[in-house]
């Protein structure tokens, strides 16, 4: 996930030439705090492995704050982009919109903010049996997914800017890579159980079934409601403007 991180957000960093605007304190904010959460998922991981375990208890008492406040932040620059019209870097508008095409309806903040619901209910899950760790380092790792798709989006969206003729087979890509990845990610946890313990412990395998039916329901049954575009456009009117 750092790698992918990497690899989807700072293309557009480095080279801010196609920008729709700058950064501004919000945004530079919440890529402040995905990093943190990958850096202490990281350390935490290490820690728990190394068995310093003392260490890890203390400096998991940063993880409940942290994820509430990626959460909000993430909320409040969600509804800000979708009120906008468009992401600062570009990089999002390119791979879902052709040229010259309308800002997209409030409708869509559907998909990132069920992915800050879905992150914030496996952590909270993840915390609740801390004291059990076969059961609470999965979940952590398992929260982790959530937040796969969206360097996925600016990796191919930065592309895109540079070769605009990429569009039509950027989007396919798009549409394809990520889910392949969210995927991917999903039945790394099972592999790993089934090699090292020789089974596949229950939230490696069930988990991942909810959250494969989570995702497909969005689309099918949540999106095209009225009831979702009435809420997603009062959601939206309230975001800031800027």
């Amino acid at each position: 996930m750092l790698l992918l991180s990497f690899a989807g957000f700072s293309p557009s960093i480095a080279d801010q030439s196609r920008r729709n605007a700058l950064p501004t304190p919000l945004v530079v904010a919440h890529g402040a705090l995905a990093l943190a959460w990958l850096v202490l998922f990281l350390a935490q991981a290490a820690l728990a492995a190394t068995r310093r375990l003392a260490v890890h208890r203390r400096l998991g008492r940063v993880g409940p704050l942290l994820a509430v406040a990626m959460i909000v932040v993430g909320y409040v620059v969600t509804t800000t982009m979708v009120r906008r019209g468009f992401d600062l870097s570009g990089d999002l508008n390119r791979v879902l919109l052709a040229p010259g095409s309308p800002p997209p309806p409030a409708a869509t903040v559907l998909f990132p903010l069920a992915e800050l619901l879905t992150f914030g209910a496996l952590v909270a899950a993840g915390l609740w049996y801390r004291d059990r760790p076969e059961i609470h380092k999965r979940l952590m790792l398992l929260a982790l997914i959530p937040l796969a798709q969206e360097p996925v989006n600016h990796l191919i969206g930065h592309l895109i800017g540079h070769w605009p003729t990429l569009f039509s087979a950027g989007r396919s890509i798009s549409r394809a890579a990520g889910p392949a990845l969210t995927i991917l990610f999903l039945v790394i946890a099972a592999i790993h159980d089934r090699v090292s313990e020789g089974r596949i412990h229950p939230v490696s395998l069930w988990v991942p079934v909810l959250l494969l039916a989570w995702m497909s329901a969005l689309p099918l049954l949540v999106f095209p409601t009225v009831a979702w575009h009435g809420l997603a456009a009062w959601l939206v009117s309230f975001a800031p403007a800027w």
